[in-house]
């Protein structure tokens, strides 16, 4: 017996040396053997097993969904687990004489260190149960327009992701799982009993007995039978495990719609006159404008009214359910963009320009038209204005001839040619009033008509001249013209600002005729300056006629 114990002592004892630094044989992770190999290549064994970068494959609604290990909260110490397999077999006394020969006899097991996070598996999770979940089937109602009897089609359970029992099958999987893929285990969702779809077709067969009634919106409006029928609806609750009778679908959607035209009263926004001219302003130049006073003339606006279309829809449904059959229509008040009291404290010329043309010519025609579009435009505080906006394509429908057109550089007929003079005079009247200029565009030729690097072409709908009213009272267009040339005229309040504009010399432009900047400086009532440069390049002028 003691040369048996001797025997195994000493067996035991070259085992363990032949194995210094490895896994003793018989040693298992999570049935991974590892026996014989060292902590590294033990943690490279494992890592595709119980690493947090492995994947987990659930079967959700016929599809197969593939998830991170990591995503459902899952983290593992692998180095831990390795030195914990190479450690084991060797520790207490009776080990260091046997323990290097059990696993020849049996499997040494050592567990997984792991943690495991479930409300970060239960967000990774959520996705999946949205894609599987369906709710429950209430049911609908029918009614027979004729005998106005009211019926219900059969409800239908849903379905849920049963998430607790899945957070625990996932952790399951996590820690003794062999990759294989798991369905996700759902649970059923009670419909509506068809005793209650019985009891709510009795409630609509008894509302069905009066009228449906909306006043507050113009005259009183009183639906038919049938109209009141045609909104009936079977309002599913609680994911469809409740219904109560209400009202939707589209009858109801076109029943909004045409109380909210019938109670709609659109605003009207304050009209303001003024003389078409009362300041002149024609420099080329350097110039200095400010402010001139005007006096203008108001006529008061009116508030209108909206109907609040989610809100009317609310109280019909709350109606319907409580069994009552008067609605007040929700209406609230719509002011103008313009109110009588904004636009009491026009004031003053802000900003105004006149260029000269030669009458006669069919561009002046065309300048003309667009004057008398434009003539009258009143722009709210932070509105813009936008040329091509207010006038639209140029036609000959509109009263648009044929003139000269600069494309490309060249001068070539096109209906509306002549208006981007027009452009330009608006264009230097909202630079004097020191308004946000938002959009223009110089000619590519030099017109001597023009103020150098202070002109704006058009073209419609691709270039265009706008500014914004970043004022606090409205701004009023007026224009004017006669044989000499056209003017636009701004009114409003712009705070008393000061505008100078101060033009640098022409200076030679390689390959076109030349630049020149110019730089605008507009002083605030509050002595605040804000100076911006422009340099506005001309090409090699073109023989014969101009734009």
């Amino acid at each position: 017996m003691l040369a048996l114990v001797l025997v195994l002592v000493v067996a035991s004892l070259v085992v363990r040396a032949g194995h210094d630094g490895e896994a003793l044989p018989g040693t298992r992770v999570a049935g991974v053997d590892v026996g014989g190999i060292t902590t590294t290549r033990i943690a490279s064994r494992l890592r595709p097993v119980v690493g947090d970068q492995r994947t987990l494959r659930l079967r959700a609604a016929g599809d197969v969904v593939t998830i991170k290990a990591a995503d459902l909260g899952y983290a593992v110490d692998l180095q831990g687990i390795a030195r914990a397999a190479v450690a084991a077999g060797r520790d207490g006394t009776l080990n260091a004489l046997v323990g290097p020969l059990r696993g020849y006899v049996s499997a040494r097991t050592v567990p997984v260190r792991s943690s495991f996070d479930e409300a970060k598996a239960r967000k990774a999770l959520a996705p999946v149960a949205r894609k599987v979940a369906r709710g429950a089937y209430a049911g609908a109602l029918k009614v027979d327009p004729e005998t106005l009897q009211v019926s219900t089609t059969k409800p239908r359970a849903g379905r849920a992701v049963d998430m607790s029992a899945l957070v625990a099958r996932v952790r399951r999987e996590l820690r003794e799982g062999d990759g294989t893929t798991f369905d996700v285990p759902l649970r059923s969702v009670d419909a509506a009993p068809e005793s209650q779809l019985q009891e709510i077709a009795s409630e609509a067969e008894d509302y069905l007995r009066q009228p449906l009634r909306l006043t507050g919106a113009g005259s009183p409006l009183t639906l038919t039978t049938a109209q009141t029928a045609a909104i009936l609806a079977l309002e599913s609750r609680q994911g469809g495990r409740r219904a109560e009778l209400g009202a939707g679908g589209e009858a109801l959607s076109a029943l909004l719609d045409r109380v909210e035209k019938r109670g709609r009263k659109l605003p009207r926004n304050a009209t303001v006159s003024a003389p078409a001219t009362s300041a002149s302003l024609t420099d080329k130049g350097d110039v200095t404008w400010r402010p001139r006073s005007a006096s203008v003339t108001v006529k008061a606006g009116r508030v209108g009214r909206e109907v609040r279309r989610d809100r009317l829809a609310s109280r019909i449904e709350s109606a319907v359910a409580a069994g009552k059959h008067s609605v007040s229509v929700p209406r609230v008040a719509v002011q103008p963009k313009v109110t009588s009291a904004t636009a009491r404290r026009i004031d003053s010329v802000i900003g105004t320009f006149t260029t000269p043309y030669v009458p006669g010519q069919p561009r002046v025609t065309n300048i003309r038209q667009m004057a008398r579009t434009v003539d009258g435009t009143l722009i709210a505080p932070g509105q813009q204005f936008s040329l091509n906006g207010i006038t639209g394509e140029r036609t000959k429908a509109k009263g648009y001839v044929e003139a000269p057109f600069i494309a490309n550089n060249r001068i070539e007929p096109s209906v509306g040619g002549g208006v981007s003079q027009f452009s330009t005079t608006m264009y230097n009247a909202a630079y004097f009033a020191g308004l946000q200029i938002d959009a223009h565009r110089a000619h590519s030729l030099y017109i001597d008509r023009y103020p150098p690097g202070r002109e704006s072409t058009l073209n419609f709908p691709d270039i265009d001249m706008r500014w914004t009213n970043d004022t606090e009272v409205p701004v009023l267009v007026r224009t004017s013209y006669d044989d000499a040339g056209v003017t636009v005229t701004l009114y409003g309040d712009n705070g008393g600002r000061r505008v100078t504009a101060k033009a640098g010399d022409r200076e030679k432009a390689d390959g076109g005729d030349f630049q020149i900047t110019v730089t605008r400086t507009v002083r605030y009532g509050d002595g605040r300056t804000d100076s911006q440069a422009q340099t506005t390049r001309y090409e090699n002028e073109q023989q014969g006629e101009t734009e």
